[in-house]
């Protein structure tokens, strides 16, 4: 799991796939709810397709179902993720793999190029199985074409400890607000010394991760849906960070990254209560280190975010990779294939949900199979039941356009000033936009 880590803090660093690839099994190919047909591939072709993941990757275990499934097709695993490396073979036409699973800001980016493969007609084809929100930030609206299959969903909720909350005396209630949020999150650090959110004040991307779910929550996002203009700073944005800062002002939270070893050893400890978090960081931060009483073993449970406001949604988003090729792959019929059978099937689905992340295929997510998934950490709690409730509000509007990765990275270098009062929030977070829009005139 150490491997898992830093391979997933680097690739949010880097802008590269969050979440890991469904596995499937041959049976996969069966699925009837699919209008896609599979093709066949000629067995008398030797064909070998090159997948851009970093070792020890999920997709490893899509390999020998896959090659089962078609004996002339190998999937060389590179063991590679290095966004760089990628975009180096791209500028050169040379070295391009045949699949790769990158993150909806750089499909969005490399999709209004061209250079994406269209798979417009497994999408199509697949579309009323599909997470509709999750379908649609594969979608180019400059060419009116899906440039990658959908994958990881990951919404995001909280993430509690029962024991703690029982010590406090307090409880999780089915519907409350942000505010109470806070009021709870006082109480639970009175009685337990435990946070109940985690805000670094390094002024990393991950330090605005917060104001960004109640932006989502609030219908806003960073662009509008074609990325020419820059929305965040509007009073959408203006609202969320004012939420953020009444959070921030409870003084609930712990300071660190939530995806480094100093949070991780927090967990551990016993020292963290609540944890707004993706649906991923179930395999990525919490079952690691949830391995005794200490860690809360058993007592891990989910719930949806806490209400923003009136009409507010009750999840976000952060992360959730995306399956892409590109024009330069000599077979993709059997790129096709692989996405199908990944993302598009209750085989693939079901062996997807099991590992951890949260497949777009719609009859799994409304499943046993997906629900009944159990972990240790969370005794007999059925955390999948809250994720597929988180899914039925996933919007088609939470745009994660070229620039968004940047956007982040500037909002969270001057969020702190923001949420301890020392600079107006209007003014701050106008002045951040204007940094965007400056930055942004690159992706025009």
């Amino acid at each position: 799991m150490k491997n898992l880590k830093l391979t997933r803090r680097g690739l949010m660093g880097a802008g590269a796939g969050l979440g890991a690839a469904a596995l499937v099994g041959k049976g996969a190919m069966a699925a009837p709810s699919s209008r896609w047909q599979f093709v066949p591939t000629s067995n008398q072709e030797e064909i070998t397709l090159n997948v851009f993941v970093h070792a020890n990757h999920p997709f490893d275990r899509v390999k020998p179902l896959y090659e089962a499934a078609y004996p002339n097709v190998t999937l060389n695993m590179m063991e590679q993720n290095d966004v760089a490396i990628l975009r180096a073979a791209l500028a050169a036409g040379e070295g391009v793999p045949d699949i790769f699973w990158p993150e909806i800001e750089m499909v969005q980016e490399l999709g209004k190029t061209g250079i994406l493969l269209d798979v417009t007609d497994i999408v199509e084809a697949n579309a009323e199985n599909l997470s509709p929100g999750k379908t649609a930030e594969c979608f180019i609206p400059s060419t009116s074409l899906y440039a990658a299959f959908p994958g990881d969903i990951a919404t995001v909720g909280l993430y509690y400890r029962q024991d703690k909350i029982d010590e406090a005396g307090v409880t999780i209630p089915d519907a409350w607000t942000w505010d109470e949020f806070a009021e709870i999150g006082t109480q639970i650090k009175e009685a337990t010394g435990a946070a109940s959110l985690v805000i670094p004040t390094t002024g990393t991307a991950s330090s605005a991760y917060l104001w960004s779910f109640i932006l989502c929550q609030l219908g806003g996002a960073i662009t509008n849906a074609d990325g020419t203009e820059i929305t965040f700073d509007n009073d959408l944005g203006i609202a969320a960070m004012e939420q953020t800062a009444r959070l921030y002002q409870a003084d609930i939270a712990i300071d660190e990254e939530p995806f480094e070893e100093n949070y991780f050893a927090e967990i551990a400890a016993g020292n963290v209560a609540i944890t707004p978090q993706a649906v991923w960081y179930r395999g990525f931060g919490i079952s690691p280190n949830a391995v005794d009483e200490t860690g809360g073993l058993g007592q891990w449970r989910t719930a949806l975010l806490p209400s923003a406001g009136e009409g507010s949604l009750l999840t976000a988003n952060l992360g959730g990779a995306a399956i892409a090729s590109t024009t330069y792959t000599q077979y993709p019929d059997e790129v096709k294939n692989f996405m199908v059978m990944a993302m598009a099937t209750m085989e693939g689905a079901e062996a997807g949900g099991d590992w951890g992340i949260q497949p777009p295929y719609l009859p799994y997510l409304e499943s046993e199979a997906w629900t009944s998934v159990r972990d240790e950490a969370f005794g007999d709690f059925s955390f999948n039941s809250v994720w597929t409730e988180a899914v039925a509000q996933y919007p088609a509007t939470w745009y994660k356009q070229p620039v968004y990765l940047e956007a982040m990275t500037i909002i969270g270098s001057g969020i702190v000033p923001l949420l301890d009062g020392s600079t107006d929030i209007a003014e701050g977070i106008k002045a951040l936009g204007d940094q965007v829009r400056e930055i942004n005139t690159r992706y025009q």
